[in-house]
């Protein structure tokens, strides 16, 4: 970690005044009051531009308080220190808005949006984790998951989110979310953290394009908290405009002895002058041109087997990554990938969409009073979410659960029951966006 000297300055003892006693104790008569705080309160409109002077100049007050340093308040004799520290409760995404106090391009397609509570409190999460946000366009609510990119018990909850094409949420908030707008968010969840995913204290981090964004997180957590980590990261891109967190990796490589960066580049002209750094003298990221491989992998990390693979990019990334690892006979007890990306999105609806045909079967939602007729083999999550349900569909893809319903009658095909328990499941609860309606089919979302 970065570290800065103090200029060294001669101090001169504080003179010392007379306690007052009294029948209370120690300083109890003299103890001084302590003003009341009260929170700026905000009241932003997404993207909204009728109130700029208003909103910039509140910004501002929030941004100032948000990064100020702490204070102190002088403590009299016999006064609990455990009373005048206060540790910050979590932050409740159903009663606390995210403010956007930053944003920052990362690459030709991709920006980071840093968020904070509007009553400042600590983001807490598991190291890998997602946040499902709520993200209003059109006068219509759409849900979406995101992977964070920061590092938990922050007051700070930093998003990386890449444009998709068609990407409807992630492109809009690209092109409309601005410094001081409010958005709700529902939860933060993920199986696939550093938390819960038990590891050796010998890491191997393999990321693709804006798979990067959990795994980035995981490898600060680790490297702030765990000095016993050796950590080994592998970043896979197209070409050097395409290399998300670059400047952070090469942060983190200065000031960690514990953690190494290799780059893998389909194209890597002009990446060792992109990369490298005159004026601080500093080298570029090490890299090699090609795409990921046996050979690859066993070249560049010889000890595979003493460590824990954290795998999270594009699908057919993952699965060659994944049978490099059967084939080296590594213990895929110490695998843990995630399948959060939109390569999933696409590969999956675009799977559930080649199975649609024309025949029809009847939808029964009795809890809305729905009764449809629909297309044998559509998206279940699609059919609900046309005809009124509320139920919610951030990752779609299979991996967050937040779309979890109950068939209480007939039967879907489901292609993920990732999050889902066994007894759930035994239970009648599948995934609807990573299910079809194959016949007549009852509903519940509870």
């Amino acid at each position: 970690m970065s570290s800065s000297k103090t200029p060294s300055s001669t101090l001169s003892a504080p003179a010392l005044k007379p306690l007052k006693l009294n029948s209370s104790g120690l300083g109890q008569s003299t103890k001084p009051s302590s003003p009341k705080l009260s929170t700026p309160k905000l009241s932003f409109s997404l993207g909204g531009d009728s109130q700029n002077i208003a909103k910039s100049d509140t910004t501002k007050t929030f941004a100032k308080t948000l990064f100020a340093k702490p204070t102190l308040a002088a403590l009299s004799l016999g006064e609990s220190t455990a009373n005048a520290i206060k540790k910050p409760a979590p932050w409740s995404p159903s009663t606390t808005a995210l403010i956007l106090v930053k944003r920052e391009v990362e690459t030709h397609d991709s920006m980071s949006f840093t968020f904070a509570a509007a009553n400042e409190t600590l983001f807490d999460f598991k190291p890998g984790q997602f946040v499902t946000l709520a993200v209003k366009i059109d006068n219509k609510t759409h849900y979406r998951a995101y992977s964070i990119s920061s590092v938990p018990q922050q007051k700070q909850l930093r998003l990386t989110i890449k444009r998709v094409p068609d990407g409807l949420v992630s492109n809009w908030l690209a092109d409309n979310l601005n410094i001081g707008d409010s958005l709700s968010a529902l939860n933060i969840a993920g199986q696939f953290n550093s938390s819960d995913c038990k590891h050796k204290p010998k890491l191997l981090l393999i990321s693709a394009g804006c798979g990067i964004t959990p795994v980035m997180s995981i490898a600060k957590t680790l490297l702030a908290h765990n000095s016993d980590a050796d950590i080994e990261f592998l970043h896979c891109a197209r070409d050097k405009d395409n290399v998300i967190f670059h400047d952070e990796m090469k942060t983190l490589l200065a000031q960690h002895r514990n953690f190494n960066v290799q780059l893998l580049l389909e194209k890597s002209e002009g990446f060792a002058s992109f990369s490298a750094d005159e004026n601080t003298g500093s080298s570029a990221l090490s890299h090699q041109t090609g795409m990921v491989s046996s050979e690859i992998i066993k070249q560049l990390y010889p000890d595979l087997k003493e460590r824990t693979i954290f795998l999270c990019g594009p699908v057919g990334f993952m699965k060659a990554v994944e049978n490099i690892a059967q084939e080296s006979d590594f213990d895929m007890a110490n695998f843990f990938q995630e399948s959060f990306t939109p390569a999933a999105n696409n590969e999956q609806q675009d799977q559930i969409s080649s199975d649609a045909s024309t025949a029809s079967v009847m939808l029964h939602v009795p809890d809305f009073s729905v009764e449809k007729e629909v297309v044998q083999g559509s998206s279940l999550l699609e059919v609900l979410e046309n005809n009124g349900v509320p139920i919610i569909g951030a990752c779609r893809a299979g991996v967050c659960g937040s779309c979890k319903c109950k068939v209480t009658k007939g039967s879907v095909k489901s292609t993920s029951t990732e999050t889902l328990t066994a007894e759930e499941i035994a239970q009648g609860f599948v995934l609807a966006c990573s299910s079809t309606v194959e016949e007549d089919v009852a509903v519940a979302l509870s």
